[in-house]
């Protein structure tokens, strides 16, 4: 069976580096990575933990920068760890919404290698207000003019505060997805809880027909109970870990007994399609 992890985290080695200083500067990176014991992951690792885990590939995520400096080191360092280990990673940009000044780069990394734009995230405002609206909009079209899907972070609006929650709603998503149409999206977390209208009739299932979403997380959130009563009905969830934070080992551990990781749509076929990742399973599997 194809092992796909959809969400992961990969960071150039000199961001560790210059942690503190980077965190005075970019708000986001502050709020998620003050704490020197927040890990950052690095590409080694993360090929040591994939080939242990018997992985196939992983989607890699750059950060939502606002300068656009490190918007573009980010997306340079993924595609050239893309292309020292060819098939294993899919590599992505990112930017702060609200910094018009990186849409550039943006549309320089899809031109160079990056196959898509993510993790986008807004952890200050909802992705309904104004300003962060405006941008994903932006981000958005530029993701459906090339082609390429976009991975956005969503979380849930209801329940325990975490470093990186935002103040989302379900209806500022929605805001969003409406001005989206075309464009594929891999909606983070669970996409907030909106997986669970996936039934809903008309509206939201016509409004997330491009969408997938991921289980980054999920062992934080939800029971693994609510992962198998999705797949069962069909909703469209694909296995993302958010590693560094958490491995394939500890989804293993959540989900035994569910068969979740049986369903081969859920394991790796949803996201190689989405992301159009080609290759043979690895022996490991």
């Amino acid at each position: 069976m194809m092992l796909v992890d959809a969400h992961v985290h990969v960071f150039p080695p000199d961001i560790e580096a210059e942690r503190e200083r980077i965190c005075k500067k970019e708000p986001y990176f502050e709020t998620l990575f003050s704490d020197p014991r927040s890990p950052l992951g690095r590409a080694e690792e993360l090929i040591r933990e994939m080939d242990s885990a018997g992985m196939d590939a992983a989607v890699v995520c750059a950060f939502p920068w606002r300068d656009p400096g490190l918007v573009r080191h980010h997306a340079e360092y993924l595609v050239d760890c893309c292309r020292r280990w060819p098939g294993r990673l899919v590599p992505l940009a990112s930017a702060d919404p609200l910094s018009p000044g990186a849409l550039p780069e943006l549309e320089r990394a899809l031109a160079a290698g990056s196959e898509g734009l993510g993790e986008i995230g807004a952890y200050h405002d909802d992705v309904g207000s104004p300003e962060v609206l405006s941008g994903l909009e932006r981000m958005a079209a530029l993701c459906r003019e090339a082609g390429r899907p976009m991975l956005l972070h969503t979380n849930e609006p209801v329940g325990h505060r975490y470093p990186g929650k935002s103040p989302m709603t379900l209806g500022g998503l929605q805001a969003f997805l409406e001005r989206a149409r075309g464009t594929k999206i891999q909606l983070a977390h669970m996409g907030g809880g909106l997986v669970f209208f996936w039934w809903m009739r008309r509206a939201v299932k016509r409004l997330v027909r491009n969408c997938i979403f991921d289980v980054s997380a999920m062992p934080f959130l939800y029971r693994p109970e609510a992962v198998a009563g999705l797949l069962k009905t069909g909703a469209p969830l694909c296995l993302g870990t958010d590693w560094p934070l958490l491995g394939l080992e500890r989804y293993r551990r959540e989900l035994d007994g569910t068969e979740a990781l049986e369903d081969a749509e859920f394991a790796g076929l949803r996201a190689a399609r989405f992301w159009s990742i080609r290759g043979e399973e690895r022996d490991a599997q």
